[in-house]
């Protein structure tokens, strides 16, 4: 019981609850803005595959993560791209498209790798450095956790909660994206063009699952594996459901998952605690589908209330 307790009491837990909940923000808020834009987008698994790949293959080439980072979001927007005029422009079924990227994802890295490598599923990458604050790294607790292990990333996720909020209430765009997904009608009504700001709002949302890709195998980890995404996509995807559109709230329950995903990892490594590690694995899976049981739920007895 002690060890169970000291789980929760120790910086590394938190460290890796953050890292893990990561790249799940970054997939949240891509399947945010999309659904502000009124398009259920479940392509976010795929593109943050690619993009970890992409990403990994340029970080070696030219030496640099930075760059990885940057082509992993250029290939982000270059899927949301493909899925925009997919749907948007030829009218296609987005569920439909959306899967049809993601098993295309799949078997796309394995052939890149397999021609890059002669191997099917590694790939080595340029990883990032954790960020030293000073000062900042010196305070009790909160220095080891935030301002001492992790990397630039981790931060950019945190301030892009903030910056999605400011940009889709305070922002020309922002509004826009919002107004489309609520009434296309209208908006072309007044002269917006709803089909230019959906398919923009994709490509936003294909460049926040780029980040979280290129997070995963740059970021993360110092390679990238054909399953390292996980379903991360889809608990992203979870995550905005729960939140309901509100990017602190749909944050909170990225971090949520990311804190199963930490303890279903940190428990394998104590003792006390005798539970079969392919149990252990299951948990960000089995609370992601418990989380939307008891979301759909609640939202059905208040539709009921207010009916």
């Amino acid at each position: 019981m002690s060890d169970f307790f000291e789980l929760f009491t120790s910086t590394n837990f938190y460290v890796t609850l953050i890292s893990l909940a990561t790249p799940i923000i970054f997939a949240a808020l891509a399947a945010l803005i999309s659904n502000k834009a009124g398009v259920i987008n479940i392509s976010i698994e795929g593109t943050m595959l690619i993009s970890a790949l992409v990403g990994a293959i340029f970080s070696t080439l030219l030496a640099s993560a930075y760059f990885g980072i940057f082509m992993a979001m250029l290939a982000g927007v270059v899927v949301g791209l493909i899925f925009g005029l997919s749907v948007i422009i030829l009218k296609t079924n987005p569920i439909l498209v959306g899967i049809a990227l993601n098993i295309l994802a799949t078997g796309l890295v394995v052939f890149i790798i397999y021609s890059l490598t002669g191997t099917k599923s590694d790939y080595s990458s340029v990883s990032l450095e954790p960020l030293t604050i000073p000062l900042l790294n010196k305070i009790p607790l909160l220095g080891d956790i935030f301002f001492n292990e992790l990397n630039i990333l981790v931060y950019l996720a945190l301030l892009m909660v903030f910056l999605m909020s400011f940009f889709l209430k305070k922002t020309v765009l922002g509004i826009r994206i919002r107004s489309v997904g609520q009434n296309n009608e209208a908006t072309d009504s007044v002269g917006i063009p709803s089909q230019k700001v959906k398919v923009i709002a994709l490509m936003i949302a294909g460049g926040l699952a780029g980040l979280g890709g290129a997070y995963m195998s740059i970021g993360y980890m110092s390679s990238f594996n054909t399953g390292m995404i996980a379903g991360r996509g889809f608990i992203g995807l979870a995550a905005e459901a729960i939140g309901g559109g509100i990017p602190y709230l749909t944050a909170i329950f990225a971090l949520v998952f990311g804190m199963v995903n930490a303890f279903s990892l940190t428990a394998q490594t104590i003792p006390s605690i005798e539970i079969p590690y392919e149990l252990l694995n299951t948990l960000p899976y089995v609370v992601t589908v418990i989380g939307l049981v008891v979301f759909a739920v609640i939202k059905k007895k208040r539709h009921k209330k207010y009916k």
